[in-house]
């Protein structure tokens, strides 16, 4: 992304691969209508014809209006909450995102090769995964699980905060139409902070609920399952990563336990 001064400041976004038009097309169409009921979201510019993108040099580029604020910290994790609730309270006709797979269809990824010093986390990691494709067809089968539009990717970075209020929810680009269930319980975790789990949970939920956020009460005991799954999801997406942090992974899997 790039500012640029004017009045108004711009942002140049530009998508480097790889590149799925027709999942692009669809997240600006998300966008676009959630603006509207929803400031804290920067729709993309039109051009004159009508296009939010153009292709230059084979990639999209497209403009959207510079919103002011600052990265969220885990003392807002209420209003982050509230941000998330007023998201999923909205309700828009969109197919399911194409390219896209969701949670309850997700293929894991397997275990794949880490540094000598994952060795004694092996069995864990391995059993972990069998968990989670367990837990994840057990929720599909009981075919009561609530959907509805989500942004799958919300940590301090893609959160603006100016005044208490949030000013900027950013980057869509892992948006669709999945469980909402999900979307909170990955959520919830960057906005922990030191603060003991447990507290900054009901934190969080009772921000979410305060803003009346969709997800029905019962489904909450699988926030904490979700948790887990989603520090295991990262340790076993790591050795396809583009630059690992194998720090990070051990402290996922060290919270994994944690949550236990």
């Amino acid at each position: 992304m790039f500012l640029l001064d004017g009045s108004p400041p711009l942002v140049l976004h530009v998508k480097h691969p790889p590149i799925d038009l027709d999942s692009l097309a669809w997240e600006h169409q998300l966008v676009r209508r959630l603006s509207e009921r929803l400031p804290e979201v920067p729709a993309p510019l039109p051009a004159h014809d009508g296009r939010t993108f153009v292709l230059h040099q084979g990639k999209p580029v497209w403009l959207t209006l510079y919103l002011t604020g600052s990265p969220a910290q885990p003392s807002d994790r209420r209003v982050v909450a509230a941000a998330l609730a007023r998201l999923h309270s909205v309700t828009i006709d969109l197919p399911l995102r194409p390219g896209h797979s969701r949670i309850g269809e997700r293929p894991i990824p397997a275990v794949g090769e880490m540094p000598r010093e994952f060795d004694p986390w092996l069995p864990l990691i391995s059993q972990a995964r069998s968990d989670m494709i367990g837990m994840i067809s057990q929720i599909n089968e009981t075919g009561r699980i609530t959907v509805g539009i989500t942004h799958n990717d919300i940590f301090p970075g893609n959160v603006l905060i100016k005044d208490a209020q949030v000013t900027a929810l950013l980057d869509w680009e892992e948006a669709d139409i999945d469980w909402l269930v999900w979307d909170v319980a990955c959520s919830i975790w960057p906005f922990r902070g030191m603060a003991n789990v447990g507290a900054a949970i009901a934190d969080f939920i009772a921000g979410y609920r305060d803003a009346g956020g969709r997800l029905p009460p019962d489904e909450e005991e699988l926030i904490i399952p979700l948790i887990r799954a989603k520090r295991i999801l990262e340790v076993l997406r790591a050795p396809t990563d583009r630059d690992p942090r194998w720090d990070l992974q051990l402290a996922n899997l060290g919270a994994y336990e944690a949550l236990r």
